[in-house]
């Protein structure tokens, strides 16, 4: 009889999956053994464990895409809060819910750069479901509050999409690569500039960021 404790922790299948991208990160997905994910995820190597959850090791790097996308959908339950009626609100939450986002995305994100090519429809499946997605959003967002605003209708809500989500997203890629704050500007300076100068806009426009 299975414990109920066991129960309550990751099931083997998760844990082939965490591992395995893991180690496709670090190693690359040629370098990976299916002995090696066996063994992260502490099943007993070459024995036959990964394959009673999964076809292949593509089919590991796969299920990790596929459950990155899905839990992407966080995003639409985070926007779909909105208005709440506050511009500094909305966008303090929305920035520290991308960065926290980010921190997690490491790993997929430096796979789809290493391994896209030989998953291109995995690769595009991604860009479409969690890039442009993410930018779509921010430009229905940004949108929203432009029509707010006297004047506001002559922005380019898509290109100011873009330079917010890039802002954020270079933000963290530094700290990926480098392991340190960019000017030594920790995260929660980065969140209150960034939300300074985005209200900016609204002032400008003759609008209200309080």
């Amino acid at each position: 009889m299975v414990s109920k404790g066991l129960s309550d922790g990751p099931t083997t299948k998760d844990r082939l999956i965490t591992e395995g991208m893991r180690l496709f990160a670090e190693r690359g997905f040629k370098a990976t053994t299916v002995g090696g994910i066996e063994a992260a995820a502490g099943l007993v190597p070459r024995a036959g464990g990964l394959y009673k959850h999964f076809a292949s090791k593509r089919a590991v790097f796969e299920a990790g895409v596929e459950r990155h996308i899905s839990g992407t959908q966080g995003m639409e339950r985070v926007i779909d809060l909105m208005p709440i009626g506050d511009l500094r609100a909305e966008l303090t939450l929305l920035v520290r819910w991308l960065l926290g986002e980010l921190a997690g995305e490491r790993e997929v994100v430096v796979l789809i750069e290493k391994e896209g090519s030989a998953f291109p429809e995995l690769r595009d499946r991604f860009f479409e479901q969690v890039v442009q997605r993410g930018y779509r959003r921010a430009a229905e967002f940004a949108q929203r509050w432009l029509k707010s605003i006297p004047g506001g209708g002559t922005v380019d809500a898509e290109a100011l999409a873009c330079l917010a989500i890039g802002s954020i997203v270079a933000y963290r890629r530094q700290i990926w690569t480098f392991g340190v704050d960019p000017l030594d500007v920790d995260e929660e300076r980065f969140v209150q500039t960034f939300v300074n100068t985005f209200g900016l806009l609204a002032r400008a426009g003759g609008g209200s960021d309080d």
